[in-house]
């Protein structure tokens, strides 16, 4: 039985392709593969029978699982058509705001879309012209507000009100490597990294002062907003470090990318981070 268990491995491992299966398996190839090989195993259901359908659905979902695609040419294929928005929900998941303190979706008016920080200039033109700067006494509000908050993160819950509940309700989860927050259960916001969190709840105690619509905006708005604030931070809220870009080229089974990310290099902390196309 030993032999026969070994030369059935054998020929998995001659049929097995590895550039696209285990680690390397490309997940938009496997998308759009498994949704023509539903399709196929129906239409020949369809002309044959559901029998032969099941066959052809597990038969194509062999070659899928041993090879990595059905399609001949699939990795090509999906490089060259596939948008760019569908890759990355592949790779990443659904985009995701800032934070989105309701779990459900929320409406966002006309208004509500154009960029608050520019129209209620907390961003300025800088002096060349060229970029955006914060003004100074944004800055110091922020700054402020970092400070008095002093990476204590039932203080910048209670302070933000980034999440609509008691501080008492809070459920915080690092294990992921990010920064989640949860009430009773249900999904209330997450961040890169608890330094980013302490960023923007700083940076909605700023907002809130500085300007006077600040929580009459939608949650998701207010979202966006503190994430592109974060874009401007200058020090780190824990540790002081000031926080710094970096770009990198990453090279995925169906695209070649550029990541950009804001870290802080003393403690190792994720602010931002940027997949381009």
């Amino acid at each position: 039985m030993n032999w026969l268990r070994h030369r059935d491995s054998t020929v998995l491992d001659r049929v097995r392709n590895p550039a696209y299966t285990g680690d390397n398996r490309c997940l938009p190839c496997t998308g759009v593969n498994a949704v023509f090989a539903v399709a196929l195993a129906g239409v020949v259901a369809w002309v044959g029978s559901p029998l032969l359908g099941a066959v052809a659905l597990a038969a194509s979902a062999a070659a899928i699982g041993l090879r990595g695609y059905l399609i001949p040419g699939t990795p090509t294929l999906t490089q060259r058509y596939l948008p760019s928005r569908a890759m990355a929900y592949f790779e990443h998941g659904p985009e995701q705001t800032a934070v989105d303190s309701h779990p459900e979706s929320v409406d966002v008016t006309d208004g509500d879309r154009d960029n608050v920080l520019v129209e209620n200039g907390v961003l300025v033109p800088c002096d060349g012209g060229a970029d955006f700067c914060l003004t100074d006494a944004v800055r110091r509000a922020w700054t402020d507000a970092i400070d008095a908050i002093d990476a204590d993160v039932d203080t910048a819950l209670s302070e933000s009100a980034l999440v609509d509940a008691e501080p008492s309700e809070f459920v915080v989860d690092e294990s992921a490597g990010d920064f989640a927050v949860s009430v009773d259960g249900a999904h209330a916001g997450r961040w890169p990294s608890r330094e980013a969190f302490l960023a923007d709840a700083a940076g909605a105690v700023a907002l809130a002062d500085e300007l006077p619509g600040w929580h009459g905006l939608s949650s998701r708005t207010r979202g966006i907003a503190l994430g592109e604030l974060r874009l401007f931070l200058d020090r780190c809220p824990t540790c002081g470090g000031e926080p710094d870009f970096q770009h990198r080229t990453e090279e995925t089974c169906c695209r070649t990318r550029t990541v950009t990310t804001m870290r802080c290099a003393d403690c190792d902390a994720s602010f931002v981070e940027v997949v381009g196309a």
